[in-house]
């Protein structure tokens, strides 16, 4: 039986982070069409029939052109996690599906550099495999000497019952270094149920970004990284063990940990030395501050899984554009809940006081019988949802709230 005990995201400083591909390998990447899209091709069996699909990679401020042809036989939609976009092109439950056989175009340009995903809207469908990494990078890049992204998933149960967790697709996975680089690991959770905790051993972990925006750098808690259900985090690790070394990736389980990946070193050193602090990454334009005494404050009751997937009829709330709003996730279920926000990243607030965590989120698990409370500006005109599940269950939760 797999653990899921974690550290919960914006708990404290005790997190971390992971994403990967085996060898030199980065991510399968899209191709392109010459009319500028990138088609995916929706299937049982994934993208085009692989597991993550392919990740796309642009610059920040560039625009985004997908194709989505659906060739399951049910309708699909594909939802960009995280990604500030408009609200038409959101994907979510605003929007109307694509038809079985039709096809649609997602058009966008992208505000923030950093490490995002998309997924078919349905969890169902996401399930079968129906996701992939959006790679939006900086306009200039940081000093790092290879980039690698690490896309963790669950397979359904084997035989014994026990479910198979994956990094890009592959049970076991091995990162190639040379002694004194500096590695940029992306991970992403593509997990709908289940919590990424996972350590690198005998290496310092930089956490450079949450959810694709850049938080202050810090090192994190025993070189760990935990990760709820849509979470994404930027770390950066220095490789300083010797040639031929070879340095485990643990992922936490009942009564102990299972090794998922390693990073193999290979070659003569990069550099003489390792590289010094890293610095923090570019900012994103998103607000420096919030008028948190002004603000729109907001209660949200979470119960169990309601099982809803469509949007009801009234809001949760409206907000005039630009306006602060603070909301209250009060989860009076016995479970954990997964909250995520659409179409804007909050700040997640002090018990004590109205300071912030110094990291973006938009997506955060709440713990049972408690109650978070997240700030963020409503910036970002429309219809925008708010999806949350218990953690172990399999229905799912919506809300909406528009920003006028």
């Amino acid at each position: 039986m797999w653990s899921r005990r974690h550290v919960l995201l914006g708990s404290g400083w005790a997190l971390a982070a992971l994403a990967g591909r085996s060898r030199a390998e980065t991510a399968p990447r899209a191709a392109t069409k010459p009319d500028g899209f990138t088609v995916l091709r929706a299937t049982a069996a994934g993208f085009g029939g692989i597991v993550p699909g392919p990740a796309i990679r642009v610059r920040r401020g560039d625009e985004v052109r997908v194709r989505l042809v659906n060739g399951l036989d049910e309708p699909a939609a594909l939802y960009w996690h995280g990604v500030r976009l408009p609200n038409a092109m959101d994907g979510g439950p605003a929007q109307a599906p694509v038809a079985p056989g039709a096809s649609f175009d997602y058009r966008f340009a992208v505000p923030d550099a950093g490490t995002f995903w998309y997924r078919a809207a349905a969890r169902a469908q996401q399930e079968l495999g129906l996701y992939g990494a959006l790679i939006v990078e900086e306009p200039s890049p940081p000093p790092v000497d290879r980039d690698h992204l690490l896309v963790f998933a669950d397979r359904h149960p084997g035989a014994d019952g026990a479910p198979q967790f994956t990094l890009n697709g592959a049970p076991a996975l091995d990162i190639p270094a040379r002694p004194n680089e500096r590695l940029r690991l992306r991970f992403v959770n593509a997990s709908a149920t289940y919590v990424m905790n996972a350590r690198i051993e005998g290496h310092r972990v930089f956490v450079m970004a949450f959810d694709g925006e850049p938080a202050e750098p810090f090192v994190s808690r025993d070189s760990r990284i935990a990760l709820g259900p849509g979470n994404r985090a930027d770390v950066f690790v220095d490789a300083t063990l010797a040639p031929g070394r070879i340095a485990p990736i643990m992922l936490t389980q009942d009564g102990g940990e299972a090794p998922l990946a390693r990073i193999v070193y290979e070659g003569t050193p990069a550099r003489a030395a390792p590289p010094g602090e890293p610095a923090p990454l570019p900012p994103n334009p998103l607000p420096a501050r919030m008028n948190l005494s002004r603000a729109l404050r907001v209660a949200l009751p979470i119960e169990g899984g309601n099982g809803a997937t469509r949007l009801p009829p009234a809001p949760l709330f409206a907000a005039a554009r630009d306006r602060t709003v603070v909301l209250a996730l009060d989860n009076r279920d016995a479970a954990e809940h997964v909250v995520h926000l659409h179409g804007h990243h909050f700040r997640l607030l002090d018990r004590l006081d109205d300071g912030w965590k110094p990291y973006w989120l938009d997506t955060l698990v709440v713990a049972a019988r408690q109650t978070a409370r997240i700030a963020f500006v409503a910036d970002n005109p429309g219809r925008w949802p708010i999806e949350q599940h218990a953690l172990e269950g399999p229905a799912a939760g919506v809300s909406w709230f528009e920003v006028k």
